[in-house]
């Protein structure tokens, strides 16, 4: 017995029996000639995927996309159209149409539009048992006691209820402008679709498009395969998290903003309509009312991406949020490398209130890090920050090497593996335990970084 039901919405009965036919066996299938009729058969019958004609007796099947949509959010419609006309397209998949066949409607092609909207239910669905566990965490990474934090948290909390408003986060780098995104996405909304972050400085310009668009088969020499999806369908019914956007090329940005304003994209090389259901949220660390003045961004696009603006403050301007965060950061890498810091000595807030962060949250986070990572005992001590007394002084670090703190990854793993490497003697053994890595994979990197061992 087929698991999956498709309604089909039609008034021509040549249509309806030859779509039974193609469909039965496979799904389960019920047909309505009205829309009052595909109503009755909406609530009997729960469909995962409704074929809609956009011609109908007593209504406009346009019209019906709406009111379907509010009986269930879920159920993914396809138009069925006579003439393929750009405007009625672009309205269907705009009111929340998942795609659109052309009559007389190939057999084929109808299999492989159902399959892939069933594909796509069953993928968010995963995402929604995913995700769970990530609400909490996204809501916990916005720790702080300041008036500042406490005001983005609020108007975090009310862009989830509004997802169609574009939003533009702004701050230095480290102060957790890709946090903040994610905790709107994952926190105070409810959102079926992925969070897909784009980091904007890694899309050459040649690439930009196809990235972004996604590109049908033979779209260019070297398209593989039968094209790909880009990263706006990925987004589809979540969110597309535009990171650095002011490093795009003018060019890039010209572009963007068509899709933007149109909210509809083809793919490279294609020539079918594809809808932006996504929220947009973009992010930068440059001011970009100054690079608008100075021709090297968009006026027009900045616009159309700073509905909402939201400023991250450096850490140093919340001095109140620096121990909330350090407890959090605490707690965090206990569990993670199996530690027990509780306690910061009020020398240790001192001095953690007193330091610049140059790196902002980024930093304090790597520091507690390495601290938990290479250090025992129960409390925090100004002996472990001495390194940063140093840099706020100008003067050189201390004889017990410190991994700088706003690295890169790479970097970073490479300095703390050198000092796990010295603190155990070069024993592989040991600082692989230390480290919380499997031996293998440690003197893979050891010999990568050019260590020394034993």
């Amino acid at each position: 017995m087929p698991e999956t039901t498709v309604l089909v919405v039609d008034d021509d009965k040549s249509i309806l029996t030859a779509l039974r036919m193609t469909l039965e066996g496979e799904y389960e299938v019920a047909i309505a000639e009205t829309g009052a009729d595909a109503f009755s058969l909406l609530y009997a019958h729960k469909p995962e995927v409704v074929l809609l004609d956009v011609g109908l007796p007593d209504a406009n099947g346009i019209n019906l996309i709406e009111r379907i949509k509010n009986i269930d959010p879920n159920v993914f419609i396809i138009m069925v159209t006579a003439v393929e006309e750009a405007q009625t397209i672009v309205k269907a998949l705009k009111l929340g149409a998942y795609d659109y066949l052309v009559k007389p409607i190939d057999a084929q092609a109808l299999k492989v539009t159902l399959r892939n909207a069933l594909e796509t239910r069953g993928l968010k669905d995963t995402i929604r048992r995913i995700q769970k566990p990530k609400i909490e965490q996204y809501r916990l990474d916005l720790i702080g006691n300041s008036p500042q934090m406490e005001a983005m948290v609020e108007t975090a909390r009310k862009l989830g209820r509004n997802v169609d408003t574009p939003v533009l986060i702004t701050g230095e780098t480290g102060t957790g402008k890709g946090v903040l995104a994610r905790a709107i996405h994952f926190s105070f909304s409810e959102l079926p679709g992925p969070f897909v972050p784009v980091n904007c400085t890694a899309i050459t310009h040649d690439l930009f498009e196809s990235e972004l668009f996604g590109y049908d088969r033979g779209a260019f020499t070297g398209a593989k395969g039968d094209g790909r999806v880009g990263r706006f369908e990925e987004a589809a019914g979540g969110t597309l998290f535009l990171d650095e956007i002011g490093s795009l090329a003018l060019s890039t940005q010209s572009k963007l903003l068509g899709v933007l304003e149109d909210r509809v994209f083809h793919r490279v090389g294609g020539n079918k309509l594809h809808t932006v259901s996504a929220r947009i949220i973009a992010a930068t660390n440059t001011d970009l009312e100054k690079a608008v003045e100075e021709g090297q961004f968009r006026r027009d696009l900045y616009f159309r991406l700073n509905v909402v603006n939201i400023h991250i403050p450096p850490l140093r301007e919340r001095v109140e949020d620096i121990i909330p965060l350090t407890e959090y950061f605490m707690d965090l890498f206990n569990k993670k490398y199996g530690k027990k810091f509780t306690k910061i000595l009020p020398d240790t807030r001192k001095a953690l209130e007193e330091y610049a962060w140059p790196g902002n949250v980024r930093e304090l986070r790597n520091l507690l890090e390495r601290i938990i990572l290479l250090e025992n005992g129960t409390t925090l001590l100004p002996r472990h920050l001495t390194f940063l007394q140093a840099a706020q002084e100008g003067a050189a670090p201390p004889e017990l090497p410190s991994c700088p703190v706003t690295l890169d990854y790479e970097e970073t793993i490479k300095h703390l593996i050198q000092e796990a490497l010295r603190r155990t003697g070069g024993n592989v053994l040991e600082a692989a335990r230390m480290l919380n890595m499997q031996a293998h994979k440690l003197r893979y990197r050891i010999k990568k970084y050019g260590l020394k061992a034993i």
